[in-house]
């Protein structure tokens, strides 16, 4: 798998754009970790298993408000539940009838946004038994990249200023943000994107706090409703 084209291929994907997009907010977090107090095995850690990054907020800031460790459980499974439906959506598209158990818990563990949408924007063009070591290049790349770029950001925070912080961890939403907007091409997506924007407005005054949440539940049943009939690839 490792020494396979298409696993070559996923990582030549992953570098440039998406590694420095990620991998500038992680830098970012590390630097967070470090002012807050947390040793660097902690930072170390918290990219290597999870790799979820405002799930790693979350659980850094409820340590810091004295949670316990069922609030951390909780507040963390909420954030990271996201994650849950892209996996179950990528999965299948990237896997064949030969792909075993132990590749596709793997390949789980590599699954977020940005792996997710990159994969997306090409899987069309690879073939169906090179996707899944092509996912496991670009997306264990992000990965590893990551956790190098947390444990930087732990090291040379003190290097970087304040304001530099601050911007590196929006250069990853920003990055998503576009993708999205370039890929708006399927009926289904542009339905979603569009309710949830609307809903989330209309929510806001009935649930603060809550209507980001709501409104994605929301538009996103709508868009599977109205346009599950259709095929999807």
């Amino acid at each position: 798998m490792f020494s396979s084209q298409s696993f070559k291929d996923g990582v030549k994907h992953a570098i440039g754009v998406p590694a420095l997009g990620l991998g500038s907010s992680m830098f970012a977090f590390g630097a967070f970790l470090h002012s807050a107090g947390f040793d660097i095995y902690q930072s170390f850690f918290s990219t290597f298993f999870t790799f979820a990054l405002p799930g790693q907020f979350v659980m850094a800031e409820t340590i810091l408000a004295g949670g316990t460790l069922l609030n951390v459980f909780l507040a963390v499974l909420l954030t990271n539940s996201r994650l849950y439906p892209m996996t179950v959506n990528i999965i299948p598209v990237i896997r064949d009838s030969q792909t075993p158990k132990w590749k596709q818990y793997l390949g789980a563990h590599f699954v977020a946004v940005t792996s997710w949408f990159n994969m997306f924007a090409v899987h069309k063009s690879i073939k169906q038994e090179e996707k899944f070591d092509y996912f496991i290049g670009l997306g264990g790349f992000l990965w590893a990249n990551s956790v190098l770029c947390t444990v930087a950001g732990y090291l040379f925070s003190n290097l970087v200023s304040y304001e530099i912080l601050i911007g590196l961890v929006f250069i990853n939403p920003m990055y998503f943000l576009v993708m999205t907007v370039s890929n708006l091409k399927e009926k289904k997506m542009i339905c979603s994107i569009f309710c949830g924007a609307i809903f989330s407005v209309l929510l806001n005054d009935i649930f603060p706090g809550w209507s980001i949440l709501f409104a994605g539940i929301v538009a996103g049943s709508l868009g599977y409703f109205i346009f599950k009939d259709e095929v999807y690839e």
